[in-house]
């Protein structure tokens, strides 16, 4: 957990886990993405948790089965963008799909590149709005 207590902001993910954002988290995202190419704001980390397309699994080794990867498209940037939240007392890997955990934000980026990080794994949440859109066209 970070050091510093002070909160940002506490809000429900989409799988109804409540996540919590650290002043500390975005500060230290802030400094260590200030030359990044596309700016992150708290908003794009805010809309990823709230109202993402899709959730993926992580196939991080060592946080893997503890975080999920929330990712939405932003239209201004033309870009994906993902947001890991690590949760706390996952027993059974990949049981925050369920609800009723407590997760942090970890970071938050745009994505660099054509293919997402091989960090990133398969979708198992998709918004149903995206869903929607495809069948009104």
């Amino acid at each position: 957990m970070p050091r510093s207590k002070d909160v940002y902001w506490l809000r429900y993910d989409v799988l109804n886990n409540r996540i919590s954002f650290y002043v500390e988290t975005w500060e230290f995202h802030a400094e260590k993405h200030a030359w990044d190419k596309t700016a992150v704001d708290p908003e794009h980390i805010y809309q990823t948790i709230v109202d993402p397309d899709y959730a993926r699994r992580s196939l991080d080794a060592v946080i893997g089965p503890e975080s999920c990867i929330f990712q939405k498209f932003f239209e201004p940037e033309q870009q994906n963008f993902y947001v890991p939240v690590l949760y706390e007392g996952v027993v059974i890997p990949g049981d925050y799909d369920q609800g009723g955990k407590e997760g942090r934000v970890l970071t938050g980026y745009f994505q660099s590149g054509l293919y997402p990080s091989s960090a990133i794994g398969e979708i198992f949440w998709s918004n149903p709005k995206l869903a929607k859109g495809k069948d009104s066209k």
